[in-house]
């Protein structure tokens, strides 16, 4: 028999080890509990009891996320793991003796190649970006110099990912103390990133003079990228604005801010960075994680071959 207090309360208080042991943002903690309600909600159609419950039954939830529900086979699997966790969680309290998807099987899905600009296209958004004539639409109104300053804004947060790789939500959450500035170039940037982890990124010597001349006169603990009435860009408006820059530049592909950060994973292979290097300076916890970009140093691969 399912109980679902019982449940409740295990859950809150596993969202709460998340949160505040771990470090993770409440964005993942919100995930999580989205995947352990509707994990809940199975179990509870399916007559069965969370406590107990055995790695046939994670196969079948598995099942029935990608018949019933159009899941992915990658939707799945992180589903999966964070089942996984809250059952590992549980085991080490004591409330359950065995994680029921440790012995599942988990649904393959093939190795997807990252998408990212190449060189040209790279520097064609740059260019966008940074042409005057291309000012956003203020819905304030007619006023050029808010506008202006949500051009410059959006090209540096952009110029940013590509010349950093931060996660989008790594970048907004910057403020004017994160940078290192050295006689008025910036250095590099210290980031607070998953897991509540803090890494220092380089930035190389053109981008940081640009940033560090746009960043002069900010307030050390101002937000970098606060808009013109102080409050937060947020990341859906940043991802609508790179959409358009993209239109205007003629880039045909499905570009994301996250894809600039694939963009500067490639490049730094490209120019023969270690794979141990470029997982430090993406803040990923596993190697493998980083070893995806190994599929798409096209440049390094060419290169390679011409010796040949």
């Amino acid at each position: 028999m399912f109980d679902r207090e019982l449940f409740d309360d295990a859950r809150k208080e596993f969202l709460s080890h998340l949160l505040y042991a771990k470090g993770h943002s409440k964005t993942t903690c919100y995930v999580y509990n989205s995947d352990l309600g509707i994990w809940a909600d199975w179990l509870i159609k399916a007559g069965k009891d969370w406590q107990v419950a055995k790695y046939p039954d994670v196969e079948q939830f598995a099942a029935w996320l990608m018949r019933d529900r159009g899941a992915k086979a990658h939707i799945v699997n992180r589903r999966l793991s964070a089942l996984s966790t809250f059952y590992r969680w549980l085991v080490r309290n004591g409330v359950v003796v065995s994680d029921p998807v440790a012995l599942a099987e988990r649904p393959k899905h093939p190795l997807r190649i990252p998408v990212w600009l190449e060189r040209e296209e790279q520097a064609k958004l740059e260019a966008t970006l940074k042409d005057r004539r291309n000012i956003p639409i203020n819905i304030f109104g007619n006023n050029k110099t808010k506008m202006t300053e949500t051009r410059r804004r959006y090209e540096m947060l952009f110029g940013l990912l590509l010349n950093s790789g931060l996660r989008i939500s790594e970048a907004l959450g910057l403020k004017a103390s994160d940078v290192r500035l050295v006689e008025g170039t910036a250095k590099s940037v210290r980031v607070i990133g998953k897991g509540n982890k803090e890494r220092l990124v380089p930035l190389p010597g053109a981008f940081g003079a640009v940033f560090g001349f746009w960043l002069k006169d900010r307030n050390r603990g101002e937000a970098i990228f606060a808009k013109t009435d102080g409050q937060p860009v947020s990341a859906q408006a940043a991802r609508a604005y790179l959409r358009g820059m993209l239109k205007k530049a003629g880039i045909d592909k499905k570009i994301s801010p996250h894809k600039l950060r694939h963009t500067y994973a490639t490049n730094l292979l490209n120019t023969g960075a270690d794979l141990v290097d470029i997982k430090a300076l993406l803040g990923h916890e596993s190697i493998a994680t980083t070893q995806i970009y190994t599929n798409v140093g096209q440049e390094r691969m060419e290169k390679v071959v011409a010796r040949l």
